[in-house]
């Protein structure tokens, strides 16, 4: 189950990716940033002002006005519009749009499922040896260098489908995961050479350095890790709305996503040795208020997916509680762990909801 690199002692950013079911429901893909969500969270319905009592100089009510009372300022929103809109009667896209819908869902499974379990492994694997050094002053044979990702067949976007930007986009991050890990397979080859001549007297100064290079060669396949990831972004996003027009769960499973998306800021919010206190408490109120409205949707498929989708919000409600509790007593190591266990079981609720959903069809 993949986890929040909370702990900060690693360069590569292991970005976290749900499990994604196959069929119609190839949903709730990773995204590669946050910034986007804080537009529908810091929504707060509007200004209220204009309409309520007008005041003297000195602070009294002028004449008119006795009477006059400022309405309530109107509920804050933390699910946007779009979910919280019912729309039982909307239509589906056609059999074409749902075919290049599944098709684009597809590959971008394929390619998160490779790029995590192939490549992200890899560069982990070299890191943890370059650690093995420093720890031990010896470096161990490293795994066999994947297969080019840029050559890769399956792992090439669907051009008939894709925008030519991301296309572009893709197809460089590709190619800087490839740059990023021959510059570290030679560097580390190095320091195996480096360490095995026993000629070498200086104190560890080159070993330092080929360290060094292969950290800046992780932290360079992170960023290109990222482009790869945001071209596959910008493509699944829109092939989702496509699978979920007119469906009776759409309203559930766009909350879900975008809640989970949030959740997926706290390796960002906790950053540092002191996170900041206000940034922390809208964030969890931000939570607190997209779980409540999420509960508040009508479940159109009642039986074992309605439990289901109760089940994951009553998991999701825990990751906020975990958040609060770090705020009262600090992030400890332990509070962390706390934080990946929580999410990890969202994450398992959410796909249970998922297999219901495509077992009912």
């Amino acid at each position: 189950m993949a986890r929040f690199s909370l702990t900060f002692r690693r360069t590569l950013l292991i970005i976290l990716v749900i499990v994604l079911a196959e069929g119609l429901f190839v949903l709730l893909l990773q995204g590669t940033g946050g910034s986007g969500f804080f537009q529908w969270a810091g929504r707060d319905g509007g200004d209220s002002a204009g309409t309520g009592a007008a005041f003297s100089e000195n602070g009294s009510l002028m004449p008119g006005e006795v009477n006059a009372t400022p309405p309530p300022p109107p509920p804050r929103s933390y699910l946007p519009e779009d979910i919280r809109t019912i729309r039982p009667d909307a239509p589906q896209a056609s059999e074409q749009e749902r075919a290049q819908a599944n098709e684009i869902l597809l590959h971008a499974n394929r390619t998160f499922s490779q790029v995590r379990g192939t490549y992200d492994a890899y560069v982990a694997a070299m890191l943890q040896l370059t650690d093995v050094y420093e720890q031990r002053y010896t470096a161990p044979v490293p795994p066999e260098r994947p297969a080019r990702a840029s050559l890769s067949s399956a792992l090439a976007p669907p051009e008939n489908l894709w925008t030519p930007a991301d296309i572009r986009l893709f197809k460089d991050g590709l190619e800087g995961m490839d740059a990023a890990m021959d510059s570290m397979r030679a560097d580390y080859l190095a320091l195996m050479r480096y360490v095995a001549d026993d000629s070498v007297r200086d104190d560890g100064v080159r070993g330092k350095g080929l360290t060094k290079a292969i950290r800046r060669s992780g932290e360079a396949y992170g960023q290109a890790r990222d482009k790869v990831l945001s071209g596959l972004d910008s493509e699944a996003d829109k092939a989702e709305r496509i699978l979920l027009q007119g469906h009776p769960l759409r309203p559930q499973i766009m909350a879900a996503k975008l809640l989970t998306a949030r959740m997926r800021l706290a390796p960002a919010m906790l950053a540092g040795n002191k996170p900041d206190p206000q940034v922390l408490e809208r964030w969890r109120k931000e939570l607190e208020g997209m779980i409540n409205e999420a509960a508040m949707l009508p479940c159109a498929v009642p039986g074992d997916v309605e439990r289901l989708w109760r089940v994951f919000l009553r998991t999701a409600a825990e990751f906020p509680q975990v958040i609060a509790l770090g705020q009262k007593a600090g992030f400890d190591d332990l509070l962390r762990g706390q934080i990946n266990t929580t999410y990890a079981r969202v994450q398992q609720a959410y796909n249970d909801f998922v297999a219901a959903v495509n077992t009912r069809g």
